[in-house]
């Protein structure tokens, strides 16, 4: 029985939902917490999270109107989606294509802002959520939080003002979406997830793209020592690897699989032969490329500043990969221990009720999901405690 509504004068009290939404726009895929009520009688609690490709290409109104056609009535999905809203910048229709189908042979594009393309993220996964996995026509109340990079930090005001611009009318898969209203926005650099789990005053977020050091005092950030730690991620090593690699986030994910031991398995994935020279070419290179890569970063994690700092939170899929060295580096060089957010990844697997051996999942996610958390009409969830301080990262 779906929940009554009133288009006005009837008498019925419309069902207004309440819907949190945390998004974190990063470069190796857009990752999104959701905690919100379902529309349907008697409106339950949901609590989702998803992994969304990062492609995105902004098209001309007539390739977006083919694409349209050519969908026809399929409703798409996450991995194709198009998007169009009115730029408050120019006052113009821009359209977009999110997903897998935007995709393009190479390596990933990081040199743009991430805020160029977080208007067309955030609504493709606003519009996906309402149209197609709630399918809604009621009014929700949205709190909303986006975690950008601190050195675009100084846009969040900007991005504010576009989202409540343009939230209440918006396209998706060229369905109109005007049920939503913003209750609340909230806009933070990435690594804040960290800080609010733990109320660190260092922690330090390795992503696919770079590394991201926040320092603060009395709960505050000081931008000052905090920094952004260029070409430091898995996209600045993987295209050190000395081996034809044509689809990077698929590299990505295979180097991660593989592990220290660099099995065959998941390895052989990346070759276009099953050859047992070609499979040692590529171990060989990858671990040349592993040992030089941190030989020329390892300077840049040595000039942070470490006053009065003896455990570190740190997250991330690069620093899961990279583990063993990021131990190392901190014990001897700063007599810090790293802290692996061992009961935020517990906490999420089971809040989300995920299986085990989804290790890189946890690392990607433990940022994004304390914030969102932190954001209002979030439940608590309590979940038994594990060691966290220390301890040794197997991968």
């Amino acid at each position: 029985m779906k929940s009554p509504r009133s288009a006005g004068g009837d008498g019925v009290t419309p069902n207004v939902l309440s819907w949190t939404v945390g998004v974190d726009v990063g470069t190796s895929g857009t990752k999104s917490c959701f905690f919100g009520e379902s529309p349907e009688y008697p409106f339950k609690p949901i609590e989702k999270f998803f992994l969304v490709s990062p492609y995105v290409r902004e098209l001309t109104q007539a390739t977006y109107n083919d694409a349209l056609e050519y969908q026809g009535d399929s409703q798409g999905s996450l991995d194709s989606t198009l998007v169009s809203f009115i730029n408050p910048d120019s006052g113009e229709r821009v359209f977009w294509e999110l997903g897998e189908t935007a995709a393009r042979p190479g390596f990933l594009q990081v040199a743009s802002r991430k805020f160029e393309f977080c208007l067309a993220k955030v609504f493709g996964l606003l519009g996906y959520l309402v149209h197609q996995y709630l399918q809604t026509t009621d009014a929700i109340n949205l709190n909303l939080g986006v975690l950008l990079p601190l050195n675009e930090l100084e846009d969040r005001h900007l991005l504010a003002q576009w989202i409540r611009q343009t939230i209440n009318d918006f396209e998706f898969n060229g369905v109109a979406i005007r049920n939503m209203k913003l209750a609340t926005f909230d806009c933070k650099p990435e690594g804040y997830g960290l800080f609010r789990a733990y109320s660190a005053e260092r922690v330090l977020l390795i992503g696919h793209r770079d590394s991201t050091w926040l320092c603060f005092n009395s709960g505050k950030l000081n931008t000052k020592l905090s920094r952004t730690l260029p070409e430091t991620g898995m996209h600045d090593f993987i295209r050190s690897i000395r081996f034809p690699i044509s689809n990077e986030l698929q590299a990505a994910k295979v180097l991660s699989l593989a592990g220290r031991k660099l099995k065959q398995k998941p390895l052989m994935e990346l070759t276009q032969t099953r050859s047992q020279a070609e499979f040692e070419q590529l171990q060989q290179a990858i671990r040349q490329a592993h040992s030089q890569y941190w030989v020329d970063r390892r300077s840049q994690f040595s000039s942070l500043t470490m006053s009065n700092c003896q455990t570190l939170p740190v997250s991330g899929g690069t620093a899961h990969y990279f583990s063993e060295e990021l131990n190392q580096l901190f014990a001897k060089e700063f007599k810090v221990q790293l802290h692996w957010c061992k009961n935020l990844h517990n906490e999420f697997r089971s809040r989300f009720n995920l299986g085990f051996g989804n290790d890189e999942l946890l690392y990607r996610f433990a940022d994004p999901y304390a914030y969102t958390v932190s954001l209002p009409a979030v439940e608590r969830y309590e979940v038994k405690s594990v060691a966290v301080v220390g301890e040794s990262v197997n991968v």
